[in-house]
């Protein structure tokens, strides 16, 4: 697993969790949250800490505030050569060889050559890496008391920088406010130090710019007093560098020119994915109240893109009320996906692309389906302090799989 897709992962993983739990709606409140994420097979270890603050003055308006600290390490597993160098002759060989596979193709070819097509295999690289983030809301609600929310956020890693805005507006159709509209819309200007063409014997890296725009348009509906349920449509588009630079693949480059790919004519190729990226979908989700003690959430969210993925994800939650200060939430998720057109699986016998031309092996853009398992917990322990916990298990039918928990408190004042 990449170290920019953990990250990402860890914060959204931390911002679900914290949803599920109850929370004082309108109180001031300060919560503090940590997780642990641990995928199977000792690949990628990480752990999330996140603040959060929330002030209102007055009836109309409201501050959030958060500050998040980041930790991954372990290995990540990518292509790379098993047939040990024997001398500084072959050494230089094999540089010669892999500026001869660059010079014939734009797709960046990666040092790590070896001369037997076979010696090739996937191998777990370290990686260690720490990402501080921050954002504010403010809300500000009129005399209709619609909402009106604008937002900015900004994190930092060694290799990786992300700056966003966002805004979103909740108007109610009346005063019964049985029926309400959501606006959204959000921009990242992100930046990514990413591997560069082959040359001088090695890969530089270089800053590489990423943009992602979103828009999205709900419906909330109160049917009656015991069930609502909400509808979104969302869009959006990602345009700059994105791939996957920690991720190799295998390519054919024939260097000899004879129409042939030779057995020593396999080198590293960097993930390589288009620069633009068109996406969108719709989710659904239901909120019914059986009485005091259990409420059932069902959702279903549909997704697809113009490279080729289209996925679906059904699941629920169950909140249980055991008594007025314990609360027990187990979920599950089933999701399916269909994958990107030029995904192609390390494990297949065709596992090597041509010279040129769209590449990944990142098995996140495959066909697979997956389960999600999650409990949630939620205990008043006193009457101003709460305290939050869920455990997770996830796994894909590609053999994938990871586990993470999360223990938070939550204090109003």
């Amino acid at each position: 697993m990449s170290k920019k897709l953990t990250l990402t992962l860890l914060g959204s993983v931390v911002i679900s969790a914290i949803a599920v739990v109850p929370s004082a709606s309108g109180a001031d409140h300060i919560s503090l949250h940590y997780m642990n994420f641990e995928e199977y097979d000792d690949k990628i270890n990480a752990a999330d800490n996140i603040l959060s603050i929330e002030k209102n003055f007055g009836l109309n308006w409201t501050l959030n505030a958060e500050l998040g600290y980041d930790s991954v390490s372990g290995a990540s597993p990518s292509w790379g050569p098993t047939t040990p160098v024997s001398s500084n002759v072959e050494r230089i060989d094999r540089a010669l060889q892999t500026r001869k596979a660059q010079a014939k193709t734009d797709a960046v070819i990666r040092a790590g050559y070896d001369p037997y097509r076979s010696g090739y295999a996937i191998q777990r690289y370290e990686l260690e890496d720490t990402r501080y983030s921050g954002s504010l809301n403010l809300t500000y609600r009129d005399t209709l008391r619609n909402e009106w929310s604008l937002g900015i956020n900004y994190s930092q890693e060694d290799d990786y920088q992300s700056k966003g805005i966002n805004a979103q507006a909740l108007i109610y159709a009346d005063s019964s406010k049985n029926r309400s509209y959501t606006f959204a819309g959000s921009l990242l200007f992100d930046n990514t130090l990413a591997f560069q063409k082959y040359s001088e014997f090695k890969n530089i890296q270089q800053w590489e710019s990423v943009f992602k725009g979103e828009a999205e348009v709900g419906l909330s509906q109160v049917f009656t007093p015991h069930f609502y349920a909400t509808a979104t449509l969302y869009g959006g588009y990602k345009g700059g560098y994105l791939s996957n630079h920690y991720l190799t693949v295998l390519r054919e480059v024939d260097i000899n020119n004879n129409a042939i790919i030779e057995n020593d004519e396999i080198f590293l190729g960097q993930d390589t994915r288009p620069d633009a990226r068109l996406f969108g979908g719709f989710s659904v989700r239901g909120f019914y109240y059986l009485n005091n003690y259990l409420s059932v959430q069902p959702s279903y969210k549909f997704f697809m893109d113009d490279w080729g993925i289209v996925a679906h994800q059904m699941g629920a939650k169950v909140n249980i009320n055991i008594t007025s200060w314990l609360s027990i939430i187990p979920g599950y998720t089933w999701y399916n996906q269909q994958g990107a057109n030029f995904y192609r699986d390390v494990n297949a016998s065709n596992n090597a692309f041509s010279e040129s031309g769209y590449a990944s092996s990142d098995f996140r853009l495959g066909d697979f389906s997956a389960n999600g398992y999650e409990l949630g917990i939620s205990l008043k322990v006193a009457k101003k302090w709460r305290i939050n916990a869920l455990s997770a298990y996830y796994e894909q039918s590609n053999g994938y799989a990871n586990q993470w928990w999360i223990l938070g408190a939550t204090y109003e004042f």
